[in-house]
């Protein structure tokens, strides 16, 4: 029998917002409050970890997000293959426009997705947009998630606005989605970061790193703390996925 995986989560509207547009999904738990954090565990041989950081204002980014993250708790159970995850993003994506031309929400309003499905031996990291996932593996952070953002190369991202390239929503006309999927081995993995930009944005790689192999007791609100520490600019949702025990 497959041992689970430890998983703590937080997110906050920061010190700026008025709303949190953010919303996670772990496994059956969808987030329920602005501003909470959890701690649980994931199945060992099949869960999955989810955020999406809507977009949109005046409530439609609350309601982008809680669409997508709702459609995806439906159907992630059945996500096996690069296809079906695929699949499933595209079924999101056309909901919320469903949603939208029916006059719930706001014209545009959209969100990024950013997710992780494991199995016994390896794992699917997913994402569109600048919500990332990160893996420890060897005493290193990895970023697994591809920001698709303009001037990503070359301008530094920390503690400014920038513009997405695709997104889930965030247009009046559905958009072909091109997300970004990878399967990676659990081979010497120690855990996964997933994050909305409210922390990449505010606190630097190396910094994240160091807090997340300190292996401090509750990693999901030290990372928290750190982007409110530095301004808390965004609203700002991690999840922190670890090995299995």
């Amino acid at each position: 029998m497959a041992t689970n995986r430890p998983v703590w989560t937080a997110t906050h509207v920061g010190r700026v917002r008025s709303a949190n547009e953010d919303l996670y999904l772990v496994g059956d738990r969808i987030g329920r409050e602005p501003i909470e954090s959890w701690s649980g565990t994931l199945a060992g041989d099949h869960g999955w970890a989810v955020i999406a950081d809507g977009m949109g204002g005046h409530e439609g980014g609350k309601i982008a997000s809680r669409i997508v993250v709702e459609t995806i708790a439906g159907s992630i159970d059945s996500a096996r293959h690069e296809a079906d995850v695929t699949s499933i993003i595209a079924d999101a994506n056309r909901r919320l426009f469903e949603r939208m031309y029916s006059g719930e929400g706001r014209p545009g309003m959209g969100t990024t997705i950013v997710g992780v499905v494991y199995f016994e031996n390896a794992a699917l990291v997913f994402n569109v947009g600048d919500s990332r996932a990160y893996e420890l593996r060897r005493g290193q952070v990895l970023q697994l998630s591809r920001d698709d953002t303009l001037n990503v190369d070359r301008v530094p991202r920390s503690g400014r606005s920038h513009a997405l390239t695709q997104s889930l929503g965030g247009t009046t006309t559905p958009q072909a989605l091109r997300p970004h999927i990878r399967r990676f081995p659990l081979e010497d993995h120690v855990g996964v970061l997933l994050c909305s930009d409210g922390l990449s944005d505010m606190v630097d790689q190396d910094v994240i790193a160091g807090i997340l192999l300190r292996q401090p007791e509750s990693p999901a609100e030290r990372l928290m703390e750190a982007a409110l520490d530095a301004g808390g600019k965004d609203n700002v949702t991690v999840i922190v996925v670890g090995s299995r025990k």
